[in-house]
């Protein structure tokens, strides 16, 4: 299925990288949309950006406050649309050491990356199992699979963000939903920019991987295929996807990789 029309998809993280490239290919293919973020202006902009941009919707939300969470979920309840996809994009990532990264950089890194995700995937879900219909997407992380150095806290929640999507598809199979996790390796993004450094500040740095990988429009486009052919997993990306591989027939060879990974 290529053809999304009277689809109403709710996108998290749409202000930029593979949210936006998502909202603009799902707008293409008659999609109604939810797009959420942090800045207003953003969102907006990604709207103006769309295909009949009078279908969609901006609503403004923080996933590291329970409070913002709560009142867009509200406002959501006011419009007569029910939820038929949840697209949980929005996440941020993580370039410090153990021994650098406070605690409370860990619990947002979980707050952002897992919890906001299981928050309104728990949200969305009576609606979809009253209707026998809907979907979930999880844009996870090849971290979710296996995990790197400098970035304990991101693969920690990826982990965490693949084991619960795994128990609520074999829960909800039986009632029409479909659960998707994407699980990209390096895409042209922000994120390394917007990666944060052990004490909480930005990395602020494009990591020469990042530069070097697919876009976000080829990432959301394989994602969007993945969607409309009710398939469990997908994995966009370039060579890194090999550690997928050598994590399925030889861990013990990966973790050996992995230790010689340079550690600026």
């Amino acid at each position: 299925m290529n053809d999304f029309t009277g689809k109403t998809i709710w996108i998290t993280g749409a202000s930029s990288g593979i949210g936006a490239a998502l909202a603009s290919a799902l707008s293409t293919r008659g999609a109604r949309l939810i797009l959420s973020a942090r800045s207003a202006d953003k969102l907006e902009s990604v709207r103006q950006s769309c295909n009949t941009v009078d279908d969609h919707l901006c609503l403004v939300m923080d996933l590291a406050d329970q409070a913002s969470i709560e009142a867009a979920w509200n406002h959501l309840l006011e419009i007569p649309r029910e939820v038929d996809i949840l697209i949980n994009n929005a996440g941020m990532t993580q370039r410090a050491l153990v021994r650098e990264t406070r605690m409370e950089v860990y619990r947002l890194l979980l707050e952002v990356n897992f919890m906001a995700a299981v928050d309104l995937t728990k949200k969305v879900l009576p609606g979809m199992l009253k209707r026998g219909a809907g979907q979930i997407v999880a844009v996870s992380s090849v971290m979710g699979k296996f995990s790197s150095p400098q970035r304990s806290g991101y693969a920690a929640a990826k982990h965490a963000l693949q084991g619960f999507m795994d128990s609520l598809r074999a829960e909800v199979h039986a009632a029409g939903i479909r659960v998707l996790v994407a699980s990209p390796g390096f895409v042209n993004t922000d994120v390394s920019r917007n990666a944060l450094r052990g004490d909480g500040t930005l990395h602020n740095k494009m990591d020469p991987s990042q530069a070097a990988a697919i876009s976000a429009e080829s990432c959301a486009e394989q994602i969007i295929t993945a969607i409309g052919k009710g398939r469990d997993e997908v994995f966009p990306g370039g060579k890194e996807r090999i550690g997928l591989l050598l994590n399925r027939l030889s861990p013990a060879l990966l973790r050996r990789v992995m230790r010689k990974v340079r550690v600026d």
